[in-house]
């Protein structure tokens, strides 16, 4: 029997319910409903689910349940677990607009923290040659002790070959966003490959890019590198300390659940180390590839662009750039920005060689109703930097959304539903081969994250692809909104 067949079942006999009956409400063959209840087959369309939730009278919970069951059935464990961990990583995004000075703690909750910026010195702290650390407490008073000391250097490093789910460490590290003297980070750690049991609950992957995007939100200089293995067995207890955490002058092995763990503090070992950090690195791949500049950005979604894959974007505001033109450049522009004319013909160009990308079917941009509605009672796009430009003119916005209404809904998706409090800079770009992250830092910079990693592209792009209808508004709704907005400007 499948899942779905099995709780059908369940319910039926729970609620002592007539099969004859909910055949005809349900309006099937009772010989197709058997089938159903002996697990041989499954309804296929949702409203038959609806239907037999209702003529059970089920409870909200167990509505969902039967619907979730028959979800399974109907795409597979692996996809459906798949789409769920997308969600919950897009629901769980760090509220990136929100620069205030909070960390969260061990214990789950938000406190206040005002950092005093250390005074940059060469001087080194002395370190044993060798010393144990054979509880949790030690080891996270020493790795507080050594970053300490490590951001006061002219010259600080330190080098992570760990998996992100060492919530001490990281929260301390979202600390040294606030010193204005950074500590270069390097961190290499290991995504999940193929070898990978299809019914883990959680995709690691997913879970290690939400522990990490918050050091980049904090403006930190930190590079991630990767390699692929199969995590669980990788990171045990019973491989002894496989984690690094080192310095420019000391190192901690430790084990994976980050309960104990050795400090050398001798120079030889601190080198040795250090050498099979950086061969260990050659051997990786970059995690992203951070753009800053508006020249680079230009240039990035360009080849970004240039293949004929398909695009999916998910972001809180609908995408404007393809329906800028040269007058409007030319009026959003600052009139005081330094090399205006050079930035002008850059954006023109960038726009000349963009335009057509939005009239092809490979198109697709999810966005928000509030979103939307920001953008239309403000005049501004996170899509361009807040510096370079001045809030579009209320003409300007109307004539925008007259030129983006043809593509509701086929091209341009407003999302309902849980998915509507995207954070509200936040912007996801996929195709088959890459994709980007773009928000805005801790320093009001806007960030591009530029990623290759295929597991990530292809779980986005499925859960994208697939989204449920009741996610998505309909055609009749979406120019009902448009009709409202261009009303009340």
């Amino acid at each position: 029997m499948s899942t779905f067949s099995r709780l059908l079942n369940s319910l039926v006999h729970q609620k002592d319910i007539a099969v004859y009956p909910m055949t005809q409400y349900c309006g099937i063959d009772r010989t197709l409903m058997y089938k159903y209840l002996n697990g041989k087959d499954y309804p296929r369309e949702q409203a038959i689910v609806d239907r037999m939730a209702d003529f059970m009278r089920l409870s909200p919970l167990e509505s969902e349940e039967l619907l979730t069951a028959w979800q399974i059935e109907k795409i597979g464990w692996k996809e459906w677990n798949s789409r769920r961990n997308v969600e919950d990583f897009l629901l769980s995004l760090p509220d990136i607009s929100d620069f205030s000075r909070k960390f969260k703690t061990a214990g789950g909750t938000w406190v206040k923290q005002t950092v005093n910026a250390p005074s940059v010195s060469s001087s080194h702290a002395c370190y044993p040659d060798c010393r144990a650390l054979p509880t949790q407490t030690a080891l996270n008073n020493v790795i507080s002790q050594v970053i300490m000391d490590e951001i006061q250097k002219e010259n600080g490093r330190l080098c992570l070959m760990l998996q992100p789910d060492y919530d001490y460490l990281f929260h301390l590290l979202m600390r040294l966003g606030e010193y204005e003297h950074q500590l270069p980070i390097d961190h290499i750690l290991c995504l999940g490959n193929s070898s990978q049991s299809d019914n883990a609950v959680q995709d690691h992957n997913l879970v290690y890019l939400q522990k990490i995007l918050p050091l980049y939100v904090r403006a930190l200089d930190y590079n991630v590198y990767y390699y692929y293995d199969a995590v669980e067995s990788h990171f045990s207890n019973l491989n002894g300390l496989s984690c690094l955490i080192l310095t420019s002058s000391c190192a901690i092995t430790c084990t994976s659940d980050f309960q104990s763990g050795i400090l050398y503090g001798k120079p030889e070992i601190v080198q040795m180390l250090q050498k099979h950090f950086d061969a260990c690195r050659e051997k990786c791949s970059p995690f992203f590839s951070p753009i800053h500049s508006i020249e680079d950005t230009c240039e990035m979604i360009l080849k970004f662009f240039s293949e004929n894959d398909e695009y999916y974007s998910l972001q809180p505001e609908p995408c404007i750039i393809p329906f800028l033109t040269p007058d409007l450049v030319e009026r959003i522009i600052r009139p005081d920005l330094p090399g205006r004319a050079e930035l002008i013909s850059l954006l023109n160009d960038f726009l000349r060689r963009r335009k057509d990308s939005v009239f092809t079917e490979n198109y697709h941009i999810f966005h928000t109703t509030p979103g939307l509605r920001r953008f239309m009672e403000t005049g501004r796009s996170y899509e361009i930097p807040e510096d370079l430009y001045v809030p579009f003119s209320p003409e300007d916005r109307k004539l925008l959304l007259y030129r983006l209404s043809p593509f509701f809904p086929e091209r341009y998706h407003l999302l309902r539903g849980p998915l509507e409090n995207l954070p509200q800079n936040f912007h996801l770009w996929a195709n088959a081969s890459n994709g980007y992250m773009m928000f805005t830092n801790r320093k009001k910079e806007t960030v591009y994250l530029l990623f290759t990693e295929p597991g990530l592209l292809t779980s986005f792009i499925d859960y994208l692809k697939n989204l449920e209808e009741k996610y998505l508004y309909t055609g009749e709704e979406c120019h009902h909104l448009i009709e409202e907005l261009l009303e009340h400007v």
